[in-house]
């Protein structure tokens, strides 16, 4: 007889909203999630309120990755308590560790993968980097094509939704789809 926890994760939805910085993830899962009516965990959300909380000395790289990987865990632990979530996140599909979160996390999953050229996701960085409302845990002005090449395909984990994100996207098409697969 399996435990409560195993129920849960048997029966779990999960939607996954990936791509490279840049690449319009927090737009489309922000719009996403209340069509789907399902919380959202963003992973940038949880960064910057930890580094509101810790009010770090110095507003540097190491500081911002430090905080970045707690941000992570924080939304390991809440996503694998909710029967039904949208996480969002620069997820790298080269990362034994996030592969393996994400497939512990059970039941059913969807990935919303958002692309576009890299120099578009690089220009929309810096452009947003540049904007008045940028929180300080995001120390870097820009992003280099390395940093760009780590997320340059889906996860992989579970059903795949794929977004070019330099044409707008109809999010309310999005979320039948989403919804579809999920009811698999």
């Amino acid at each position: 007889m399996g435990t409560a926890h195993e129920g849960q994760a048997a029966g779990r939805r999960v939607v996954i909203v990936s791509g490279a910085p840049g690449a319009g993830k927090t737009t489309i899962a922000t719009g996403l999630a209340p069509l789907l009516g399902l919380p959202l965990l963003a992973k940038d959300l949880i960064k910057e309120a930890l580094w509101d909380a810790l009010d770090p000395p110095v507003a540097d790289l190491a500081w911002s990755r430090r905080v970045g990987a707690a941000a992570m865990e924080v939304l390991w632990s809440v996503a694998a308590q909710c029967p039904a979530v949208v996480l969002e996140a620069n997820f790298r599909p080269a990362s034994a560790y996030e592969q393996e979160r994400l497939r512990a996390l059970g039941g059913t999953v969807v990935e919303v993968y958002c692309s576009c050229p890299p120099e578009e996701a690089a220009r929309r960085y810096a452009a947003r980097a540049a904007g008045e409302g940028h929180h300080r845990a995001h120390v870097l002005p820009v992003l280099d094509p390395e940093l760009l090449a780590e997320f340059d395909r889906p996860m992989g984990v579970g059903e795949l939704v794929s977004l070019d994100t330099t044409a707008p996207v109809d999010v309310d098409r999005l979320a039948r789809t989403v919804s579809a697969l999920l009811a698999r």
